[in-house]
This record gives structure tokens, C-alpha cells and sequence, in this order.
């Protein structure tokens, strides 16, 4: 029987990109986001490895890309479900925003 999981995420204050979150066991289905949040889109970047990370881009040559309001539930990407390893960006790879406070996510997977 499958089981839902809560794993925190992290973008630290000043930084834009938050740490990765490993996703080899499960499927990740929604993120609940922080109550506060600077306002900024969410961007990804995928691993296979943990260790080199790319921006993630859908099949039209465009980034993936989330809309962010402060304390949501918001449905992933299909195609992060399965990556590996992932990290969430607050704005874009061009126009990144950095966080003016620690900005903690809950990811939910299954496994």
C-alpha cells in the first residue's frame, strides 16, 4: 500500500535555489508552500546523480514553470515525478529571486 510522505525543502534567506530532494523512492505529488514567500514563479533543476544539476525545461523548449502563492498545495510537474533528485527556484534560471527569509516547502510523495 502505497504511503504519503512529507519531506521539508528549503530555499535559505538571500538564496534563490534550495537544497535537492531526493525522489529515487517515491513520486512526488504536490508541494505546499510557505506561508510567506517574496513573490516569484517556482523553477526547477533535475538530477540523476545528486551531484550535476540542469534546469528543467519542458518538450516545447520552455521552463517548466509554477505559479507561487503563499500557502498553497501545488500539483508538480509530471515530469518531476521521476527525476531523481530536485531542487526548487524561486523565479527563473535568467531572473532568479532571492528569498529574503528562510522559505520552507513541504513536499508530498508517495512511496
Amino acid at each position: 500500500m502505497a504511503q504519503a510522505q512529507i519531506v521539508p525543502l528549503t530555499i535559505p534567506a538571500g538564496e534563490s535555489l534550495s537544497d535537492s530532494l531526493d525522489v529515487t523512492a517515491g513520486e512526488a505529488s504536490y508541494v505546499l508552500t510557505p506561508g510567506e514567500w517574496d513573490p516569484a514563479n517556482v523553477t526547477f533543476q533535475i538530477s540523476f546523480d545528486n551531484v550535476t544539476f540542469w534546469d528543467l525545461f519542458d518538450e516545447y523548449g520552455r521552463e517548466v514553470m509554477l505559479a507561487c502563492e503563499p500557502g498553497v498545495g501545488v500539483l508538480m510537474h509530471s515530469g518531476l515525478q521521476s527525476t531523481g533528485y530536485f531542487k526548487i527556484r524561486s523565479g527563473t534560471r535568467d531572473n532568479p529571486v532571492p528569498q529574503s527569509e528562510d522559505r520552507n516547502f513541504k513536499v508530498v510523495f508517495w512511496s
